[in-house]
């Protein structure tokens, strides 16, 4: 039954991946395309705000089989499928074969588990790096763990924080149960000793992770807005989180109707975790996997805002697992299993076949600017540069440009009248503007320069294309 689930879960996994990359993905891509190995160390991982390791496996993945949107996706596909096979073991050794084919069935239908292992970004990647930790972690709770289980415990924590920093969030989870669980010292020095790799890295690591905080906190207070999107720390962020995690990425037009559907199925959902937290005791390794990195990030969010959804990919395998556990222990198991395994599929499907929830349509977008641009005519954004997913797509020179001499300074009228100079016609892009240029100077500088509105073409994610022209 396994096989079955592992290809369902490729399945589910592999429609529709020719999608535009939007503009995280399209960092991931320019990243891999532009920079050498050595390049992404010293130059581009700067301005990130995330550990290396994905950037150097895509970079080999895409150097192997191409820049492709769907063969570069393909690499996240693989990690979520192997998280789903993962999952089975965890749930396999602590409660047998058949709670194991449960839990690989619900993660393998999830429908936010299957939006992000098609991102060309690091998410799908941390859960399995999560789940392979939680999985060593629980071979060291047998009566004599051996050596070979303390390096492949070691070497997962490494795996962790080479990928991202938010899923180090389980360390705590470790400490905690072990603290609760463990008594024996020699135990304790071998599970001391089997960081020190994990710590040693994030030593040498310290002043570039430094370097990458100092820029985020620098450009919070200059995007009044950006604290918003990164997600802060609120009763609406927390219940977003729970509402992904049920729907994925899909949502209904009217907000009542988003509501009352998300009342209806979740109602499964929370009874099945209720029957589990009856017996939270024998699973409360994954009692804290579940609830202890999304406490600890929404105390951090206080401070530092970072509370999203999408960052807790590493912690739906425990969610899933907790719901096998109280379908297992409800009168009519069968039943209600079957019935969140085709919620699942219903939500996974609507994300599938929808065209309104597949991701920002770059591709488009700029492909109707390459049709339509005439020469004398110019593209402006509100940006430093040209946005990644545009820069991805567009291929002609000296065309494009942004109006912000650095990030998150104010669009100044010099700017925009230099560059607009002698052009017959404009072209500007609202996306993301109500960040970067909230006052609107690039229209009214515009205004005031004799160009006219002529035209407006809206693309998904994207936003609205204006065209200006000189009157």
């Amino acid at each position: 039954m396994i096989w079955a689930a592992l290809a369902l879960a490729l399945v589910l996994r592999v429609i529709n991946l020719n999608q535009s990359l939007w503009l995280d993905e399209a960092i991931s891509a320019l990243a891999v395309r532009d920079y050498s190995y050595s390049q992404i160390i010293s130059a581009f991982i700067i301005g990130d705000t995330h550990p290396p390791l994905y950037y150097f496996i895509l970079k080999a993945w895409s150097g192997a089989f191409g820049y492709w949107e769907p063969t570069l996706r393909v690499l996240s596909v693989i990690f979520g499928v192997l998280t789903v096979y993962v999952v089975y073991l965890i749930a396999k050794k602590i409660g047998g074969k058949k709670l194991g084919i449960v839990s690989s069935f619900l993660l393998a239908t999830a429908p936010l588990h299957i939006y992000y292992s098609q991102e060309v970004r690091m998410y799908s990647l941390s859960a399995l790096a999560v789940s392979l930790a939680v999985f060593l972690f629980i071979r060291l709770l047998d009566k004599n763990p051996n050596r070979k289980d303390w390096i492949l415990f070691s070497l997962s924590l490494i795996l962790i924080g080479l990928t991202d920093y938010l899923p180090l969030l389980i360390l705590p989870v470790f400490w905690v149960y072990s603290l609760l669980r463990r008594k024996e010292a020699t135990w304790w020095k071998k599970f001391l000793f089997s960081h020190i790799p994990l710590l040693t890295f994030l030593a040498f690591w310290y002043p570039v992770f430094y370097k990458q905080s100092l820029g985020a906190k620098a450009a919070l207070p200059l995007f009044p807005g950006w604290a918003k999107l990164l997600g802060e720390a609120n009763f609406k962020e927390l219940a977003l989180v729970w509402m992904k995690f049920v729907l994925g990425r899909i949502s209904f037009v009217s907000r009542k109707l988003n509501f009352l559907i998300i009342a209806i199925v979740s109602a499964p959902f929370i009874y099945s975790l209720f029957r589990a937290f009856k017996v939270a005791k024998k699973h409360l390794l994954l009692w804290l996997w579940f609830v202890l990195p999304i406490a600890l990030a929404f105390l951090g969010a206080i401070f530092v805002p970072g509370f999203s959804y999408f960052r807790f990919i590493f912690v739906l395998p425990a969610f899933y697992f907790l719901i096998a556990v109280g379908l297992s222990k409800t009168k009519y198991k069968e039943a209600l299993t079957l019935l969140l395994i085709l919620a699942n599929l219903v939500f996974s499907t609507i994300y599938i076949t929808n065209p309104k929830f597949v991701r920002e349509d770059w591709r488009a977008a700029v492909g109707y600017l390459e049709e339509k641009i005439r020469d004398g005519e110019v593209i402006l954004m509100a940006f430093p540069e040209p946005f990644a997913a545009f820069r991805w797509y567009w291929k002609k020179e000296n065309v494009a440009f942004g109006l912000e001499t650095e990030l998150g300074k104010k669009v100044e009228e010099q700017t925009v009248q230099k560059l607009v100079k002698g052009k017959a016609g404009v072209y500007t892009l609202d996306y993301l503007m109500d960040l970067t240029d909230p006052e609107r100077i690039t229209s009214k500088t515009l205004s005031d320069a004799g160009f006219k509105e002529v035209d407006i073409v809206d693309f998904r994610g994207v936003g609205q294309i204006r065209y200006w022209l000189k009157r």
